[in-house]
């Protein structure tokens, strides 16, 4: 048995109380690893969100892509 599957099992075995705790220590844990990578100047815990646009642009070109949502549900329609 995978060693993760054992952690998932026994954290559903404890109350949801110490699951919160659980929780939020991992959290903190994550946050403490990655201080370095974006500190906001006010100390709030905001990070800056990756730019789908640039990297969209960086892989297809100038390229236009369908919208394959709106495609589909023009098929349901249908």
């Amino acid at each position: 048995m995978s060693k993760v599957l054992e952690i998932e099992a026994a954290l559903r075995q404890l109350p949801a109380q110490e699951q919160w705790e659980v929780a939020r220590w991992l959290l903190d844990a994550l946050e403490a690893g990655n201080a370095g990578a974006t500190q906001p100047s006010n100390g709030g815990s905001v990070s800056a969100l990756p730019d789908y646009s640039t990297r969209r642009r960086r892989i297809f070109g100038d390229k236009v892509l369908p919208n394959l949502v709106l495609m589909s549900r023009s098929e349901e329609r249908c």
